[in-house]
């Protein structure tokens, strides 16, 4: 069954700068020499449902009648989503595609994006089916800090994307996702916490303890390493397409030392082939950066017919999904 992206749609809010935060001593400037990250998405009103919902609709015209009969709704996040003990997803479908369709949470850290969309694609058994995906996030929760996320500063905002057996500008040439469970423990730095006793997340405290308590970290990226190259070399020769043919790889948004550490050592890529540029001004947004990097490329003109684009997302726990993209039509 041919798959393919009808539409995408962004909700990004206003930036805040670096010089901003480390002015307001929320960021310090070797941090930010460091990172080189430019600016944050930073939303002062919009739930994250509400944000993933207006990028939603976004999406869902874009794609027209490539959207035919939505079968179903991936929401996906890292964070709060502005209520306790509340599924986010119906909502966002209720104020996208209505009342009866199916919404599905999906909780993949920064993978979440493009495990919806393979999970997402087991709905689509023909022309007339369509699944729409959404993510949101807004990191401004006590137990987060935005400006020292994990490895990154986060941003806030909404994406939306209809995958579609009808047609669209792009088309799936590849999706492969794998998984190294051993490596669960990462996100929770080893051990379990008492929710009496939660305290505000010290994401390198909290890695620090992982790698003594659990899994030492040569062998951490031992573990991940060749997980990582199975993913990319699998979606790139299931596309039929070697790393140099590709337009742009779309990563997950961190830091530029740690963009050009994936580009150059799995792709022998320069950071210019990437989104790095566009996610340095936005921050890293939750599962979001493929959805957000990809509407920014097409919508901007960067994007011509028959180039290759490689989505890559990663998340703790692990798993790593890879995606082929031939754009069928100019940007």
């Amino acid at each position: 069954m041919d798959l393919y992206i009808a539409g995408v749609g962004a909700y990004l809010p206003p930036r805040q700068t670096a010089a901003e935060a480390i002015a307001a001593q929320l960021y310090d400037v070797d941090a930010a020499k460091a990172d080189e990250v430019v600016s944050a998405c930073v939303e002062p009103a919009l739930y994250p449902a509400e944000m993933a919902a207006i990028a939603g609709r976004a999406a869902l015209e874009m794609a027209g009648d490539r959207a035919g009969s939505v079968r179903a709704v991936f929401h996906s996040y890292l964070d709060f989503q502005g209520a306790h003990f509340w599924d986010a997803a119906p909502h966002v479908a209720l104020h996208t595609v209505g009342v009866s369709v199916p919404a599905f949470d999906v909780r993949q850290s920064c993978n979440g994006a493009l495990a919806s969309i393979e999970l997402g694609r087991r709905f689509i058994g023909g022309p007339a089916d369509s699944v729409l995906v959404t993510t949101g996030d807004r990191f401004d929760n006590p137990w987060v800090n935005r400006w020292y996320g994990d490895q990154s500063v986060f941003g806030d905002g909404g994406s939306g994307l209809v995958l579609s057996g009808a047609g669209g500008f792009a088309k799936v040439e590849s999706l492969v996702t794998l998984s190294e469970n051993s490596l669960e423990a990462e996100s929770r730095g080893g051990g379990f916490v008492n929710g009496a006793e939660a305290t505000p997340i010290d994401f390198e405290q909290q890695r620090e303890r992982f790698h003594t308590a659990e899994v030492p970290m040569l062998e951490h990226y031992g573990r991940l390493e060749p997980l990582l190259h199975e993913c990319i070399g699998k979606a790139l020769a299931d596309a039929g397409v070697a790393a140099g043919d590709l337009a742009y790889v779309i990563p997950v948004v961190t830091t530029k030392w740690r963009v050009q550490i994936q580009l150059s050592r799995f792709l022998g890529l320069p950071p210019e082939r990437s989104t790095w540029d566009f996610g340095s001004t936005t921050g890293h947004m939750g599962s979001g950066d493929q959805i957000t990097g990809l509407h920014h490329l097409f919508t901007t003109g960067k994007l011509r017919r028959d180039d290759r684009v490689l989505l890559l997302g990663g998340g703790t726990g692990f798993t790593v999904t890879g995606a082929v993209l031939r754009i069928l039509e100019d940007g």
